[in-house]
């Protein structure tokens, strides 16, 4: 079960809860809260915004790491880990995957041998054209974060990514 996962826009901005909550209405079931400017004071107060609902399906941020070496040092008790960048990172400048496609099925792979309770989300590129792609790779999930946040439209931006997450490969958490 594929699960696709959006990460906060790190940066605050005017209309950023009406945007997430229409993302929330059109099937985001994991927001991964990433505010690292903001004190945790005002950060309280950014997720109290949202109603209970929505606020259940809102996490802290976890690390990811860079390799399958440094997945092995932030993964234990984790019940997501992430890693990246999968694909050439949108939100970062020349931050460019250094995986092959090969590394990454063998790496997932023997992943998923030793950490069966765990699951390994793709970071880093993913967009609607390869989400795909981080289903065949054997991921369990993605994160999204430049591909909503740096289009002119973030709300349709998610929809496209979601909408190119089968049914068949793609479901949303249980509520």
């Amino acid at each position: 079960m594929f699960q696709l996962a959006l990460i906060s826009s790190p940066e605050n901005f005017a209309g950023e809860h009406e945007m997430l909550e229409q993302m929330f209405e059109r099937g985001l079931q994991m927001l991964y809260a990433r505010k690292p400017q903001m004190p945790e004071s005002l950060f309280e107060r950014w997720l109290l915004g949202f109603d209970l609902k929505q606020q259940e399906k809102i996490f802290t941020w976890p690390g990811s790491a860079h390799s399958f070496e440094e997945l092995e040092k932030i993964g234990e008790g984790a019940e997501i880990c992430f890693l990246s960048p999968v694909f050439d990172s949108i939100s970062k400048f020349g931050y460019k995957t250094k995986f092959s496609k090969d590394e990454l099925r063998k790496g997932i792979a023997n992943w998923k041998n030793f950490h069966n309770s765990q699951k390994l989300f793709a970071l880093g590129g993913i967009e609607a054209e390869n989400i795909a792609e981080a289903v065949e790779l054997g991921f369990d999930g993605a994160a999204v974060l430049g591909a909503v946040w740096h289009s002119s439209d973030p709300v349709g931006a998610w929809e496209k990514i979601f909408n190119r997450c089968q049914p068949q490969i793609c479901f949303p958490l249980p509520t």
